[in-house]
């Protein structure tokens, strides 16, 4: 793969394509301990610290039985375990794929991509679905997870 003279639009969006990088090798390295160790994984026992003090959902509660469903191919399982775990995945690819587009095509890809905009859409569906889960929770007493 060649790159070519094409630039991102600023700074931070080459930082989030490198990170970016980092989280592929990282996901690379989980995807064959989820396929084989999977619900061990996911429903093994081991409890939220932060549910266990509180009795509350913390914002991440859920995410890896998300990441279990989600491989699995089960997208509405998975966004019901936890939403923001299939738009990090959504949003991490088309990212991802637009970046390789503009670093080796001549005119493909975005080189503007609103990587700001994106991050902040994922933490309101990340604290969104954290406040809802737990007044559903508190109120009728009704598990999400």
């Amino acid at each position: 793969m060649k790159l070519n003279d094409r630039k991102f639009k600023d700074e931070l969006t080459k930082t989030w394509f490198t990170v970016g990088i980092v989280v592929g090798v990282l996901l690379i390295a989980a995807v064959p301990l989820f396929i084989f160790f999977g619900k061990q994984i996911a429903y093994g026992g081991n409890q939220c610290a932060f549910l266990t003090l509180t009795h509350l959902y913390c914002p991440g509660c859920g995410g890896t039985r998300s990441f279990y469903w989600l491989l699995r191919g089960h997208i509405v399982r998975s966004f019901a375990m936890n939403p923001f775990v299939p738009y990090f995945f959504a949003d991490y690819f088309i990212f991802m794929i637009n970046s390789v587009l503009v670093k080796t095509t001549k005119k493909l890809g975005f080189e503007g991509f609103p990587v700001t905009a994106t991050v902040y859409v994922g933490l309101g569906i990340l604290l969104g679905s954290w406040v809802i889960r737990n007044i559903i929770y508190v109120i009728w007493g009704i598990t999400c997870i």
